[in-house]
């Protein structure tokens, strides 16, 4: 899978180079970043199988779109997202199940996704400098699983699961409006949702992996380029 998905990526980036270097007067490029807020079972506080005790955190997004027509367009996205780990939800979960049995101490990273994605876009045209854009993007994207150790002052470690990464595929879908400042520069607004489910490596488990849902959305706010 990661090789094929390697694949994929490289694919993407080179369509994004080379839409960029033509010369179209409906192609722009957009910069923005905000906040990543997980959501469904990637947030979940409570010790169940796919629960990932997500926290909120930043992330930066490049865009391409190049305008077919009235209505449509194409779109390319590149972005990178980072998102807590939250340990003291995490920690409340082991003293529950442990009845507060001595006292658990929780260390983790931060989970990181990387994603690159193409689509269509449905376009509402320009009305006094605004425009909005409906996204809708499929691509792959690689996630990595933060690093995990909890221990018990009475048990000693009980719990670990190490640093792992995986290429998945992944879908987006969202909304964009844009404020046109100058005939070349405007300010936007971004709202998606991503969703991708990696497999990651589980030396505890029977199957030796186990597979989560990643579900986010991003809140951003950014730059617009005219590519004239």
């Amino acid at each position: 899978m990661k090789k094929p998905a390697t694949a994929i990526l490289i694919f993407l980036l080179t369509i994004t180079l080379v839409n960029a270097q033509k010369e179209n007067k409906k192609s722009m490029a957009g910069f923005n970043a905000g906040i990543s807020v997980p959501f469904a079972e990637f947030a979940d506080k409570k010790m169940e199988y796919y629960s990932g005790f997500a926290g909120a955190g930043p992330n930066i997004e490049v865009d391409f779109f190049r305008y077919t027509g009235k209505y449509f367009g194409l779109s390319s996205n590149i972005g990178y997202a980072s998102m807590f780990f939250r340990e003291k939800a995490y920690r409340s979960e082991y003293d529950r199940v442990l009845l507060n049995y001595g006292e658990n101490t929780v260390k983790a990273g931060n989970y990181h996704v990387l994603k690159g994605l193409v689509g269509f876009i449905l376009k509402i045209p320009e009305t006094r400098h605004i425009e909005a854009l409906l996204v809708f993007q499929a691509g792959c994207a690689l996630s990595i699983h933060p690093g995990l150790i909890v221990y018990n002052s009475e048990l000693g470690k009980i719990n670990s699961v190490t640093t792992d990464t995986d290429w998945s595929t992944m879908s987006n879908t969202g909304i964009k409006i844009h404020y046109r400042l100058t005939e070349k520069y405007g300010i936007s607004l971004n709202y998606g949702l991503n969703f991708t489910t990696p497999g990651f490596d589980d030396v505890t488990s029977i199957e030796g992996v186990f597979f989560l849902p990643v579900r986010y959305q991003n809140i951003n706010v950014g730059l617009v380029i005219n590519l004239k």
